[in-house]
């Protein structure tokens, strides 16, 4: 029980030192629009450079017609606009600026409009909504991010800097200050853990030995999956769904219909072609997943 404590306790501070500082969700930070609005982002400046970056990758790549897939969503407000075409102007405002900067049309399927679905964060104040009065931009099912449309730089070699001398340093050092050391913070959890692990270790009564058990019964009563920890593969099946969603909503030219019930069809399909290759699918946090167990 204390090992299992003190590997808790050093985990949890390994997480937080890894992730503390992480940034925001990859996909929705970048083409934020500002509420009720179909033509001003949130982030002016922001959003300028990623479609100028955008522009410039898919003019550099060799593209197909309707290759591009353009999606708008809105957040889950009561008023009187309706989400569906407020998120299917975002889609279309996002398409024209990238036609402005030189994508032809002809690459482009028709925009698609999810409205006020596949929701960011609990919704309830402005900070929450912010995230879902979003566009998305998808090439070939994959959602352009700056991770994927920025081209890796080769390293550059800088010659060493000259040695400063130890006061120079000294001096510097206080006219830039330095970060707060913020895992500090972390030692009095570390320590209410490990004072809580020794009282329970204190309090646990010792086990009684068995006697007289024979040495097969105990073999044959240890499970295998206690013996070797099995791993698995897991897939994040959300971009899939929307996008088997869309395409549902292609295949009818467009036409109006229930979007929860594409969304609804789009899970079943995508798990069971999923379930069909010895993967496990469910659905936690609001998100579908598929797992398979590794080989060996």
């Amino acid at each position: 029980m204390k090992k299992n404590c003190l590997t808790f306790a050093f985990f949890i501070f390994i997480c937080l030192f890894a992730f503390g500082q992480t940034g925001e969700m990859e996909e929705i930070q970048f083409l934020l629009f500002l509420p009720n609005s179909s033509n001003r982002f949130a982030d002016e400046e922001l959003a300028r450079q990623h479609l100028d970056n955008v522009a410039n990758y898919l003019l550099q790549r060799n593209l197909s017609p309707g290759q591009i897939h353009v999606g708008g969503y809105a957040a889950d407000v009561q008023n009187d606009i309706d989400p569906v075409g407020l998120s299917r102007d975002r889609a279309h405002f996002v398409k024209n600026e990238l036609q402005r900067r030189g994508v032809p049309e002809v690459l482009f399927a028709d925009p698609a409009a999810f409205g006020s679905v596949d929701l960011w964060g609990s919704n309830i104040d402005e900070n929450a909504r912010s995230p879902n009065r979003r566009a998305i931009i998808l090439l070939d099912g994959d959602v352009l991010t700056p991770e994927i449309i920025t081209p890796v730089q080769p390293p550059v070699i800088v010659s060493p800097p000259p040695v400063v001398p130890a006061a120079t340093e000294t001096v510097a050092a206080a006219e830039t200050g330095s970060k707060f050391p913020w895992w500090i913070l972390l030692l009095p959890l570390i320590l209410a853990l490990l004072l809580l692990a020794l009282k329970r270790s204190k309090n646990k009564k010792p086990a009684q030995p068995v006697k007289d058990v024979p040495a097969a019964i105990v073999a044959e009563s240890v499970p295998v999956a206690a013996v070797a920890a099995v791993s698995y593969t897991y897939v994040n099946l959300d971009e899939e769904i929307r996008f088997h969603a869309y395409m549902l909503y292609l295949e009818r030219y467009g036409q109006s219909e229930d979007a929860y019930v594409d969304w609804c069809r789009s899970v079943y399909e995508v798990c069971t072609r999923y379930e069909a290759d010895s993967y496990q699918t469910y659905a936690e946090d609001g998100s579908w997943w598929a797992k398979r167990k590794k080989d060996r």
